[in-house]
């Protein structure tokens, strides 16, 4: 058995090696749910892509653990997946960044107004108050700039992301990993 077999590598590199993967996947998210109040199909992929968030760290994490032979700590796994979560964020919140604020600066703008449209044409009063308050808060440039939403979505998801990871993390260690057996070279 060679020493290669049996280098592990850092959380850090494994987190952001995925989170990069997983930045891809954000961005995608962030789209489809942005345009899934005028559209059905957007919402539909958008919710089936949020449901697919803990199958694919899971599944992230897992390789890991498999690649190490089930040796990977707790806190190790964990850490990798606050890495992926954190790495992917950025990336994703970047991406975010640059459409809200170059590509579709009135984009944060037509979301609000669409919102205030869908909240007039209710019956209900407390629909009616959600409409007046967008209007008054828009009326008063109150809403959040495109650099303050970014930084709020990163907190989000490594916040989240830190939660969902423990959990994935010790459904991860609950399966045994059989041992791999290596072929020696001739």
């Amino acid at each position: 058995m060679d020493s290669s077999t049996l280098k592990s590598h850092s959380p850090y590199k494994r987190g952001a090696d995925w989170g990069a993967w997983f930045g891809i996947y954000l961005s995608v998210l962030f789209f489809v749910t942005s345009y899934s109040v005028s559209s059905p199909v957007c919402a539909l992929i958008g919710l089936l892509m949020i449901i697919g968030v803990p199958p694919c760290i899971y599944f992230m994490l897992r390789k890991s653990y498999v690649s190490d032979n089930g040796t990977t700590i707790f806190s190790s796994l964990w850490m990798e997946g606050i890495s992926i979560f954190f790495f992917g964020g950025l990336i994703a919140s970047i991406v975010a960044m640059i459409y809200m604020r170059w590509i579709d600066p009135t984009f944060f703008d037509s979301r609000i107004d669409t919102l205030i449209d869908m909240y007039s044409s209710m019956d209900m009063q407390q629909a009616q108050d959600a409409a007046d308050m967008l209007t008054a808060a828009r009326d008063q440039k109150l809403l959040p700039k495109p650099i303050e939403l970014t930084v709020d979505m990163l907190w989000l998801i490594v916040f989240s992301g830190s939660i969902l990871s423990m959990l994935m993390s010790w459904l991860v260690q609950l399966t045994k990993v059989s041992p791999r057996v290596h072929k020696q070279k001739k």
